[in-house]
């Protein structure tokens, strides 16, 4: 190689760059002219560049890509985590109505005889001879009330014995369909003062009115 080529090759990366001073330019182009391997080695490095270039375009649009996707998973994530929630809070929702729905509570008169009680609880096994029949006494009631509302302060207690506005009571626990037939006992057996079940309600609205009550017995 002459002595003149291996200068203008080692200016050629300042010459690609654009970084010689002018002199150094000029002996350059002038070089390249009138030498056909100095001319192949430029193109060479000319067409390395290229290939860099285009590599590091797709490196970054491939860096782009990846940023996208990953934004799109976290956004998925975040969606399916709500959704998920969402599903959870409606399954709870339901589970707990209709197991709350399935309560019928039968409030008795205050003079209610024993036989007519017998009478209503017969009324009840014959509708459903599985259903779970608890029985709460005025006290019960009255100490359901205190606990209920958190009486520290021992605002009823001057409630109990003949004093007790409360009312005894029947808890049923049995089918939907089944509360639907116990309901409908009222006005058609002595001794029942009311009857009150969650059937009337949606699950939402059971809820909130749940929640309404905690609020205000806290």
């Amino acid at each position: 190689m002459k002595k003149e080529c291996e200068i203008v090759q080692d200016l050629l990366f300042g010459y690609q760059d654009g970084t010689l001073h002018i002199a150094s330019k000029e002996l350059v182009e002038k070089h390249l002219k009138k030498c056909e391997e100095c001319n192949k080695v430029f193109n060479e490095m000319k067409k390395d560049e290229v290939e860099e270039s285009a590599q590091e375009e797709e490196i970054d649009y491939l860096k782009k890509v990846k940023k996208k996707m990953s934004k799109k998973n976290k956004l998925l994530i975040i969606i399916g985590t709500i959704l998920g929630v969402i599903i959870l809070f409606n399954i709870f929702i339901f589970v707990y109505y209709y197991h709350e729905a399935r309560k019928v509570e039968i409030y008795l008169n205050s003079d209610v005889t024993e036989e007519q009680m017998e009478d209503i609880k017969n009324a009840i096994e014959n509708i459903d001879k599985n259903a779970k029949i608890e029985y709460y006494s005025k006290e019960d009631a009255l100490n359901e009330l205190k606990e209920k509302f958190n009486d520290n302060k021992d605002l009823l207690a001057g409630y109990g014995g003949d004093n007790n506005p409360l009312n005894a009571y029947y808890v049923i626990n049995t089918s939907i369909e089944n509360a639907r037939k116990i309901e409908s006992l009222e006005g058609s057996l002595p001794g029942i003062k009311k009857i009150t079940t969650n059937l009337s309600y949606n699950p939402y609205e059971f809820i909130l009115s749940n929640i309404a009550i905690e609020l205000t017995s806290n």
